[in-house]
């Protein structure tokens, strides 16, 4: 057995696997797989399936690789234990560096270290991490060459190279997979020694941080295209200007901020400080901005002070910031040059460099050795002093003057700096003015004197604002997008917008939103599952949900505990503000972003398991109610199950059908389609694309009619794989759907033979379509002019159709007309064209009642064919006033389920009643051309879209019309265009009628007696007797001879309703 010969039973094995990975089920997929490889030895997917790892995430990744450089030459010039003593010095370093920044030693491969920022535990700024790691490892192998050279005469160097992507990180392995790795090593070729290189993604996330030099694009082995790159020179020392964003709303605060720098200027500020308070990117730091521009620009001084994430225990560090900056000091400043530019800074300050330097020194880390005398003091004593030096150096650099003391940032603070900002608070003398800014949290003291804001996210009008602000060439569909995802958080829009240029940031979450997103949700492990079930079902859901998707629900009846506590997670999750409650048992995610994020977690295979599984649990959850289809389709697409969803998206269709929203249920159908299109070539897949396409063939037929070019080839396809399979039952279902698009159209023979043909391809199984098959050719040969064969079919259908269960054929008839209602509708004028009103109005009662007991838009329809049969029955017997309701009726019912079609015949059907009105009342003959210009304009409309059924009934009320307004050329040229259309399309129903108006157009007393006889003959062999004696009351007006007249008459079986008689027993009489 070869896999040539097997591939069908390979591509099934592997499909089953592919559902049980999909399904959790990894004991049932290995076995498949197994089984798989035993045929197909070398098969890449079962080896793929059994490869699959439970313990792996889609992540981005900060990832630095640290090479040393030409360390083989090294080796082969020193002893192996000097060469260990160094190369032991260099990793000891790198581990400190790295813990110190909490990045992750991933391996060490040769003399190159890799190590991941952002894993194990993440950070809102692995970037600047890791490009800050990077730099002291520099600086540490430095200092190793320094000693290196001193002992053995050699010397060491690093090059380091960072990069940031998506890969694939195994857990369980400790590794990472994918692009992003490979780059970042191959970044380290391109540093010189003793530098630090970043790639393009990273560069513009630490630009504000770092001095860049940009190299141009170079190639790089294993990388296909250039490569571009940038050396990091040095960490900044000096602000880079922030970038200008508009501020849009935040009226209040803007009003609070004017006045206090009105009374600062004036010197009456006795509350000094505001406070901005809320979480990341809602704008806190945007309102320091404002209040220093307003502050510049009333001529007052600004001190920033700044907190970090990295020294949140380092005592007065935004005040080291603070001296650095003024001084320009940066990381590479040695000591003795850091206390030159101290001195320096306090001078121009007009303070004594000799009494404060001692206690401003140890704040930047300079000691004494680099040129100034200690403080002779300690512990406590030394702490105050230090402190109220600070002090005094932040009362100078105010200037005296108005000014604004800005912190950032204050829940990064230390206890010390913190202590700093209270006094200053406490001492302000009515000219300062000092904006905080922090997160939520307690950092906020209760003695402080501050008016406290707390920020909240903008509405949707100031979110749009914000958006044209940045971009007013973003359209509107755009800024909904936009609006949607940011949740009205300011620094969110900036950064979507700024990458709503490059197509693939259009759909992930900006790199400088990524970690400060992924570190707030990312607490522990146990967090993973549940966020991916969670972004997977949506921005919201319910717990029961929640936990079916995780699999809590099925693990809560066993003893064994090897899920995440769901509901815990949850807690865990609502505490730190990544998702929120939403109802008793409902969570949402607290911004779209967040989930967005979660969303990425999911290693594609876990992805797909994961909507499966929802899949199932919408279901299963729905027990009495219809499950949201739309939703359930949606995750099976997701999880590649095509068949169930189509499946879904079929049931969805039926949903929006009951609903009326016909669009909608198209939409749906064509989803299922684009579904199925995926599925495995087979006889399946043929069953489930014709059911659909029969479906959607229904729906447009019902809303459109045969003016969709769509319904034909719905059906024509349909009976293509009807034909080329082995379906009796499809076969079938195509050709009677061809039928129901032919009908309309008036191409009878073909609609004929297509139905003459169905009773072969009947089985024992089909006998319900006997009923409908009897209907359609009754309605057929009825509109051949057989009125007899038509009534013998149609009163076999209602006799068949009483023998068989009505779910049958209401659950199998893909045809807008249903038979029941056809039936009787075509019996009713069968029953009019011999006379008997009392016969036909019963039969058109049936038939309302038959629609009462369809569901849409199989009862809509049907019923505007009612109505139709219903007008035109009350036009034939005079009853005019009655045929006016039920036009209007008509066109209402059309308009409230939608059917633009429908609506439109009722439009012609009015018009034609009105007219036939005017002609009752006696209306001047300028009036009724304009009645029948309207009838005429509707009904070639309607010729041109194909909808030529019935049209040469209202071509006889047209001639009928013309001829009474004196146009009788208009009006003989109008109804032999209708009898050549009649002979074209076998539409024979209403030659007899048409014949007879035709004749009142002619002049000739001879013509028109010939005319009249044939039309009479015609009428008499179709079994029109209504027809013949319209004929004999026309020809009594040119012989005055009342023996035909008499004679017709007595055949005749209608009551006095009928205007005909009432007319003929009057002249007999």
């Amino acid at each position: 057995m070869t896999p040539g010969e097997n591939s069908a039973l390979i591509d099934d094995l592997l499909d089953r696997a592919v559902r049980a990975v999909n399904d959790g089920d990894r004991a049932t997929a290995a076995t498949l797989a197994g089984q798989v490889l035993a045929v197909d030895h070398d098969n890449p997917d079962a080896e793929d399936l059994l490869s699959a790892s439970d313990h792996g995430e889609i992540r981005r990744l900060t990832i630095m690789f640290a090479d040393l450089v030409d360390s083989t030459a090294l080796s082969t010039r020193i002893e192996p234990e000097s060469y260990h003593t160094l190369i032991g010095q260099f990793r000891k370093d790198v581990v400190r560096i790295v813990d110190s920044y909490e990045g992750h030693i991933s391996s060490v491969k040769g003399d190159g270290v890799l190590v991941l920022f952002g894993h194990p535990k993440p950070h809102e700024n692995d970037v600047r991490r890791a490009v800050s790691a990077g730099l002291d490892i520099t600086n540490a192998v430095a200092q190793i060459s320094e000693q290196a050279q001193r002992r053995f005469g050699v010397t060491l160097d690093v090059r380091v190279g960072i990069h940031r992507g998506v890969v694939y990180l195994d857990v369980e392995q400790d590794d990472i997979y994918g692009l992003a790795a490979n780059l970042a090593a191959r970044l380290t070729a391109l540093a010189e020694p003793g530098s630090v290189v970043v790639s393009d993604v990273v560069a513009p996330l630490v630009r504000e941080y770092f001095e860049l030099d940009d190299r141009p694009p170079v190639p790089v082995k294993g990388i296909d295209g250039n490569v571009a790159h940038h050396v990091v020179a040095a960490e900044r020392s000096t602000d880079v200007p922030a970038r200008s964003v508009p501020l849009i709303g935040r009226e209040r605060e803007r009003a609070c901020l004017r006045e206090c720098c009105r009374r600062a200027h004036a010197g009456t500020l006795d509350a000094a400080g505001v406070a901005f308070r809320g979480e990341a990117g809602i704008g806190k730091t945007r309102m320091a901005v404002e209040a220093a521009d307003m502050v510049r620009a009333s001529g007052g001084t600004v001190v920033e002070l700044r907190g970090s994430p990295l020294h949140t225990d380092t005592g007065l560090y935004p005040i080291r910031r603070l001296i650095e900056r003024r001084c320009g000091i940066t990381r590479l400043t040695e000591g003795a040059t850091r206390l030159q530019l101290l001195k320096r800074e306090l001078h121009s300050l007009n303070l004594d460099p000799e009494s404060m330097v001692p206690f401003l020194a140890p704040v930047l880390g300079v000691g004494p050795e680099h040129g100034y005398q200690p403080a002779a003091v300690e512990a406590h004593a030394l702490y105050e002093l230090i402190a109220a030096t600070v002090q005094q150096y932040l009362t100078a650099c105010f200037g005296g003057g108005m000014s604004l003391l800005v912190t950032e940032d204050v829940h990064w603070y230390d206890p010390s700096t913190c202590e700093l900002v209270g006094s200053t608070l406490t001492a302000a003398g009515g000219r300062l003015l000092v904006v905080m800014t922090g997160r939520e949290g307690t950092w906020l003291r209760d003695d402080w004197p501050v008016e406290v804001f707390d920020l909240t996210p903008l509405n949707d009008e100031e979110s749009d604002a914000l958006i044209r602000a940045l971009d007013p060439a973003v359209g509107q569909e755009q800024r909904a997008e936009v609006c949607r995802r940011c949740d009205g958080v300011p620094f969110h829009i900036e950064h979507v917008v700024a990458g709503l240029g490059a197509l693939e940031d259009q759909v992930r979450v900006p790199e400088a939103l990524y970690d400060p997103l992924f570190a707030r949700m990312h607490t522990d492990s146990a967090v993973v599952p549940v966020l991916e079930a969670a972004a997977v079902i949506g921005r919201t859901g319910d717990l029961a949900l929640l936990r079916s998707v995780v699999g809590d629900g099925a693990q809560a009846d066993t003893d064994t505990e090897t899920g995440p506590d769901v509901d815990g997670v949850v807690t865990a999750l609502t505490d730190i503000r990544v998702l929120e409650p939403a109802g008793p048992e409902g969570w949402r995610f607290r911004h779209e972003l967040l989930r967005e994020v979660a969303v990425e977690l999911a290693p594609p295979s876990v992805h797909r398991q994961l909507h499966a599984r929802t899949a199932h649990a919408l279901v299963r959850a729905a027990v009495d109610v219809e499950p949201d289809w739309p939703v359930v389709a949606g995750h099976y697409a997701q999880a590649h199950r095509f068949a169930e969803a189509a499946q879904a998206f079929q049931k969805a269709s039926v949903v929006a059908r009951r609903r009326g929203a016909l669009q909608e249920a198209l939409d749906c159908l064509t989803n299922a389609l684009t579904q199925i299109s995926h599925c495995h070539p087979g006889p399946s897949r043929d069953r489930a694309e014709i059911a659909v396409r029969l479906e959607r063939g229904f729906i447009l037929g019902t809303a459109l009619g045969t003016m969709s070019g769509e319904v034909p080839r719905e059906f024509e396809r349909c009976l293509d794989l009807a034909t080329a399979g082995d379906s009796d039952d499809d076969l079938f279902a195509a050709l009677s759907a061809l039928v129901s698009y032919y009908v309309p159209r008036a191409e009878l023979r073909r609609a004929r033979d297509l139905l003459e043909s169905l009773p072969g391809r009947l089985t024992e199984n089909r006998k319900w379509s006997y009923p409908a098959i009897t209907s359609s050719l009754g309605s057929v040969l009825w509109l051949q002019g057989d009125f007899a064969a038509a009534r013998k079919y149609l009163d076999r259908s209602l006799e068949e159709w009483a023998d068989h269960d009505p779910r049958e054929l209401d659950n199998a008839w893909w045809v807008n007309s249903d038979p029941v209602s056809t039936a009787h509708t075509y019996l009713a004028l069968v029953h009019l064209g011999r006379g008997d009103l009392t016969r036909a109005d019963a039969e058109l009662i049936a038939s309302v009642r038959r629609c009462e007991n369809l569901e849409y838009p199989q009862n809509a329809y049907n019923r505007q064919h009612t109505y139709f049969k219903e007008i035109w029955v009350c036009l034939e017997c005079g009853r005019l006033d009655r045929a006016a309701v039920l036009a209007a009726d008509m066109r209402r019912c059309a308009e409230q389920a939608g059917l633009d079609l429908w609506r439109m015949v009722s439009s012609t059907e009015y018009a034609t009643v009105k007219a036939l009105m005017a002609l009752r009342d006696g209306a001047d003959p300028e009036t009724l051309r304009v009645n029948a210009d309207k009838i005429i304009r509707r009904v070639d409309g309607s010729r041109m879209m194909s909808l030529n059924v019935y049209l040469t009934f209202h071509d006889a009320v047209i001639g009928r019309l013309l001829t009474a307004a004196g146009h009788p050329d208009r009006a003989r040229e109008r109804l032999d265009m209708a009898l050549r259309h009649a002979e074209e399309t076998g539409m024979h129903f209403h030659d007899a009628e048409l014949m007879r108006e035709r004749a009142r157009t002619l002049d000739d007393p001879a013509d028109r007696r010939a005319q009249l006889d044939a039309a009479k003959q015609l009428a008499n062999q179709q079994g029109a007797v209504l027809f013949e004696l319209r004929c004999a009351l026309d020809c009594f007006e040119l012989t005055r001879d009342t023996g035909e007249l008499r004679s017709t008459l007595d055949r005749f079986p209608g009551d006095h309703r009928w205007p005909e008689r009432v007319r003929a027993e009057r002249i007999l009489s």
